[in-house]
């Protein structure tokens, strides 16, 4: 029993190391290719890369496992994912599947890089159903597709009509559409995305071949396995490998999609009159003062108007507030005069008093002072008489 699961842990790093050395060759592609382009040589780059990605699509379909080689060579060649079987070529809305167009969009990563182009553009027309019919039919012309359409409004003057289209066409037939488009209506914005999915490719299809190697080489144990606990391990492991291989498939055909058909994004707009584009006109230092002194007087404007409407917006609370306060301070300022006027009655009554007091001890201290003078005089009086 110990024998049996140490050869199964034997079996499981051998497992391990094939599956590692089928993806490292990948990897090291990839920062090749991003250090390329840091160092600004993409089409140089791009030149010698191709022998790299053949030794890297090349390394995965060679990876082997210990004692077990010719499964290795049978597993790496059992499945090739191609245009031809995995895009998706509807072209009528109504019907996808009546026609299917055939693109000649590189999805080879040994043969150069694997583009996805994502196209937005606006336009305007007179002659709305016109233009609709005429775009409609270039994409079954060109084997395309509508994956999504909406229209609005009713064409008359106050309902304009706007049609809006995602579009998947073959990839190396988006042009065509687009001069189609620029030639039957004003093409008001166009804006363009082109991502290159090339190393994400690379790796996903390492990763998968080197996975279909190890279920094959999980698939000859199971099929040896005699020991319930050993099959019930494999069995384990198997249902996660294929579980991993249906997603890199998946993967890889969402990216053959992408890179097959291009996506154009349409907007057509229904207008009573087409308006000449005008060159762009840039302004001089006079009107920009100008300008900036307008913004300025506009602001200050808005200004007063917010706080109008701030001051309508809540003086159902701030009149009887108002209210409040001013009787407050009506009732605070009578009450304050009060007191003072009360204070100075007071301080006036103490005041007479006072002098009252006053008066009334003057005469008093008047006669002892008339006594000491007519005892001085009379003491000064003897002295003369002695004389």
């Amino acid at each position: 029993m110990k024998s049996k699961k140490i050869a199964l842990m034997i079996i499981a790093a051998f497992t391990s190391l094939s599956l590692f050395a089928g993806c490292s060759s990948a990897p090291k592609a990839a920062q090749n290719t991003m250090a390329a382009r840091e160092a600004g040589y993409a089409e140089e780059y791009y030149e010698e890369a191709d022998g790299d990605l053949n030794a890297a699509v090349g390394s995965t379909k060679n990876a082997t496992f210990s004692g077990n080689r010719s499964s290795t060579a049978s597993a790496a060649g059992k499945k090739t994912i191609t245009a031809e079987t995995n895009a998706a070529a509807p072209v009528d809305s109504n019907n996808p599947g009546a026609n299917q167009g055939q693109s000649q969009t590189n999805v080879d990563p040994t043969k150069g890089r694997l583009l996805i182009r994502n196209v937005n553009i606006a336009a305007e027309t007179k002659e709305f159903d016109t233009v609709r019919q005429a775009v409609e039919d270039k994409i079954r012309e060109l084997g395309g597709y509508v994956e999504n359409s909406g229209v609005s409004g009713t064409g008359k003057a106050g309902s304009l009509r706007r049609a809006n289209y995602v579009i998947r066409v073959p990839a190396d037939k988006l042009d065509a559409l687009i001069n189609t488009v620029g030639s039957n209506c004003t093409v008001t914005s166009t804006n363009e995305r082109t991502t290159d999915v090339t190393l994400n490719y690379v790796d996903t299809k390492a990763r998968l071949d080197s996975l279909r190697v190890e279920q094959d080489q999980l698939t000859e144990l199971l099929k040896q396995a005699k020991d319930l606990d050993s099959i019930i391990v494999l069995q384990n492991r198997l249902t996660e490998i294929r579980y991993q291989i249906e997603s890199a498939e998946s993967t890889l055909r969402v990216l053959e999609n992408q890179v097959t058909y291009a996506t154009l994004s349409l907007s057509i707009r229904e207008v009573m009159e087409i308006k000449p584009q005008e060159a762009p006109h840039v302004d001089t230092y006079g009107e920009r003062v100008a300008k900036t002194f307008r913004n300025s007087l506009h602001n200050i404007g808005e200004f007063f108007k917010n706080l109008f409407l701030v001051l309508v917006a809540v003086s159902p609370v701030l009149v009887p507030m108002i209210v409040i306060t001013v009787i407050a301070v009506i009732i605070i300022v009578t009450s304050v005069k009060k007191g003072r006027k009360k204070r100075a009655a007071a301080l006036a009554a103490q005041q007479a008093q006072y002098q009252a007091q006053l008066k009334a001890q003057a005469p008093v201290q008047a006669q002892p002072k008339a006594e000491e003078k007519k005892t001085e005089e009379k003491k000064e009086e003897k002295p003369a008489d002695k004389e």
